[in-house]
């Protein structure tokens, strides 16, 4: 069988959604890219120049570019990661005959529009709960980033652009650094600066622990976990997590909130235990969800109980597991599922 042309929708910007999509297509999934124009507040400037031949799409509502109903044409699928922008377009992608596939994250994803597309790739376990009957694929991992990591002194916490509603924990590990009695070292990395500033009037304590160093702006992907022994990530909500699954390939202890699904597939030593539950929206036409409630000084005893423990077993069971969803391991089952639409 000729395998089929795809075609995908997406950013070209430093946040996760951006680099989801981009795995994809520096994996060889991907054969023609529509690039959506976009920068928030200045803080995540374009990079064109990661798909030379990419259609640009100057609007997103209704869907304009040029060569834009050309490439439809030349297409079998067309892939969405979270949204399509413009939810006319997938009707839009049928009328060509092109099949339309949405990774969804479900807390994002709008009451009413389940039957959207014609597959739902779900990105975590979590999102199948959401989507029934639709398939699994975690994102491959890229095991060249793996590291030995032998002890646990250097902890991590990558803010990035903060996200909606605080997700990745921020705060939390902000106000944990107060209760933290080891001498372990911390480093903080924000992108959105502005957003950053709110939440460190909160705890100004941690700008002056002589511990911790904060470091502003972007950090260029391949860095995030270089130097580091254990991520720390207290997440909050979300089902598929890019950041866990890049430290625990690299080779890091994965220190995140003891929930589902990031509790199925990580180690459960290290994982923070969950204060409380409740129900969240990120807006009120979005899908609800259970938001985890987690306590900073419970943050700072998993960091000190933690702090010079052996990492070696933990760090060599991330390559193996990084191998076993590289790729190499997954392309081919992505194709087959994408063959059979």
């Amino acid at each position: 069988m000729t395998r089929p042309r795809v075609g995908m929708l997406c950013y070209g910007t430093e946040q996760g959604l951006s680099y989801l999509a981009k795995s994809f297509y520096d994996a060889g999934v991907i054969d023609e890219v529509l690039l959506i124009n976009y920068t928030a507040k200045g803080t995540r400037p374009m990079h064109p120049e990661w798909y030379p031949n990419a259609i640009s799409i100057g609007s997103v509502r209704p869907m304009t570019g040029e060569g834009l109903d050309q490439v439809l044409d030349s297409l079998d699928i067309m892939l969405f990661f979270e949204t399509p922008f413009d939810w006319d377009f997938p009707a839009r992608c049928s009328s060509y005959g092109v099949k339309t596939v949405c990774m969804p994250m479900h807390e994002w994803y709008p009451q009413g529009k389940a039957d959207v597309f014609d597959l739902m790739l779900c990105p975590s376990k979590l999102d199948q709960d959401y989507f029934p009957g639709s398939p699994l694929f975690q994102p491959p991992v890229d095991p060249k980033t793996w590291q030995l990591r032998t002890e646990a002194c250097r902890f991590v916490h990558n803010a990035g652009n903060i996200g909606h509603r605080f997700h990745k924990g921020t705060l939390e590990v902000l106000k944990a650094v107060k209760h933290i009695k080891s001498d372990l070292t911390l480093t903080i990395r924000v992108q959105d600066t502005e957003y950053f500033k709110q939440l460190i009037r909160q705890t100004p304590e941690v700008e002056k622990d002589p511990r911790v160093t904060i470091e502003r702006g972007s950090i260029p992907y391949e860095d995030l976990y270089h130097t580091h022994d254990v991520a720390v990530v207290p997440e909050k909500f979300n089902g598929l997590s890019l950041p866990l699954q890049e430290a625990r390939a690299a080779g890091l202890l994965v220190m995140t909130t003891d929930r589902y699904p990031a509790n199925t597939w990580l180690p459960k030593d290290p994982l923070i235990p969950v204060a409380s539950v409740h129900k969240a929206r990120v807006s009120g036409g979005c899908l609800e969800f259970e938001e985890s409630v987690v306590d900073p000084k419970m943050v700072a005893l998993m960091m000190d109980t933690w702090y010079e423990e052996n990492l070696r077993d933990y760090s060599l069971s991330g390559l193996e597991w990084a191998r076993a969803n590289s790729w190499e391991v997954k392309k081919p089952l992505l194709l087959e599922m994408l063959e059979g639409l």
